[in-house]
């Protein structure tokens, strides 16, 4: 997308090298000593699992179907994590001595079993999980759905394996917002994050983008030219309720949710050069976080909500710097291109941003603070942007047009592990994952 249109006060060389810069930006749980796999864990040494067949109870048709489809999402999930090697299993006894040791042989640590059932039109499962050393039953729960929402009870129990696994809740009740053009205007969806259960969320035959969640999930920023002037609109998707938030003239573009989902970090123009602003969510001023003849945007949060991230011109091209909340102790980390989008992890201590070297496309890196080490993700696979971190901080969402159009994709942290998210008509833009969600 093309900003050149958004700063119309300016014709100043470093804003637009820089307008250039932004576009790319807009296109019961076990104890501790028994959990079963350390989050330090390499991918090659994922725990084994044995999932039976989930059997329905009764001669309900629908029945059947739900218990057929809960154990494909609960399969899926397990392997999206990347915690587990998954094996089928057949139902049947496992408690001899023969099919256990069978297993073993096999690497699998665990079975898991289920039942489906309509209790008073619930949608019940009740899962059981058996140590194959032992034969004997280390975990069982009941879950129930009055609304035979069957995705989200299987991505419940999904996430509560991991917990059971790994000590942290699993991503699979998670879902990813992003802008597509598919209707030929610019509008935003949400998705699960396993490519499924697509939701169109506008229709407004306008230009809407940089979606970004809420910390709890509830609510999405992003910059609409509903109003003809690029404005910070807030969209309450559980009450499918929307505001314009920031409507100044000029650049009102979304940054970043604050920790405690209060405050707002964007980028405001007012027909000046483009700085970073804290507001509330009423909108109203906090504080003017940058000033000066530079151009500074894309703010991300630290998670501790003492520090930002974010792009700025000042030392003549787009660079990384932190400063502290209050506006003082800013800093540049030292990179060798031009960078853009940056976001802070859910666990502190790296930052995921895009970057172009010279001669080369735009790649995806991470900026280990710990060690100030940069670490390459992508690499002679066309442009890869905008990226934004999985709840677990374990995975990345960004865009690609390495298929020949811009898609979004998913990968591990390490570079490993890239799935496209889904197939849809027309190009998909700048993508936010959203946090774990209890809906």
């Amino acid at each position: 997308m093309n900003l050149n249109k958004i700063i119309k006060s300016t014709a100043m060389k470093r804003i637009s090298f820089f307008v250039f810069v932004i576009s790319h930006l807009v296109v019961s749980c076990f104890a501790h000593d028994n959990i079963y796999l350390s989050l330090s864990a390499s991918q090659a040494k994922r725990s084994g699992i044995a999932i039976e067949v989930f059997v329905p109870v009764g001669k309900d048709a629908n029945t059947a179907s739900f218990a057929k489809y809960i154990q494909e999402i609960v399969k899926n999930d397990l392997i999206l994590s990347r915690y587990f090697n998954v094996v089928d299993k057949p139902s049947g006894n496992f408690n001899t001595k023969e099919k256990l040791l069978s297993l073993k042989h096999m690497n699998v640590f665990v079975i898991l079993a289920a039942s489906v059932s309509n209790e008073g039109k619930n949608l019940v499962v009740k899962i059981k999980m058996t140590d194959v050393s032992t034969g004997s039953t280390i975990w069982e729960n009941k879950y129930t759905d009055k609304s035979c929402n069957y995705r989200y009870l299987a991505h419940k129990i999904s996430d509560e394996i991991v917990k059971r696994f790994t000590g942290e809740t699993g991503i699979a009740c998670s879902k990813i917002a992003f802008i597509n053009d598919g209707t030929k205007f610019k509008e935003l969806y949400i998705i699960d994050y396993d490519g499924h259960n697509l939701r169109r969320l506008t229709k407004d035959n306008r230009i809407n983008v940089l979606p970004k969640w809420s910390p709890r999930g509830d609510q999405i920023i992003y910059t609409s030219y509903l109003c003809r002037n690029p404005d910070l609109f807030i969209l309450n998707i559980v009450e499918n309720k929307r505001k314009i938030l920031s409507k100044y003239q000029g650049l009102n573009v979304a940054g970043s949710f604050a920790p405690d989902g209060e405050r707002i970090l964007l980028t405001l123009s007012m027909k000046k050069y483009p700085n970073l602003y804290l507001i509330n969510l009423a909108g109203g001023i906090l504080r003017k976080m940058t000033e000066g003849m530079h151009i500074d945007t894309s703010p991300s949060f630290a998670p501790n909500g003492q520090e930002i991230v974010f792009i700025s011109d000042r030392a003549g091209y787009p660079q990384l710097y932190i400063m502290n909340i209050n506006g003082g102790n800013v800093r540049r980390l030292t990179t060798n291109g031009l960078c853009d989008s940056p976001e802070w992890s859910p666990r502190g201590d790296k930052i995921v941003f895009t970057m172009k070297e010279a001669r080369g496309n735009h790649d995806l890196y991470i900026y280990d603070l710990p060690t100030a080490k940069i670490i390459k993700l992508t690499n002679n696979q066309r442009n890869n942007e905008n990226p934004t971190w999985s709840p677990d901080g374990r995975f990345v969402v960004f865009y690609s047009n390495r298929s020949g159009k811009g898609e979004i994709y998913i990968m591990a942290i390490d570079g490993s592990g890239t799935r496209k998210l889904t197939e849809i008509s027309g190009t998909s833009y700048t993508p936010a994952w959203s946090p774990v969600l209890t809906r």
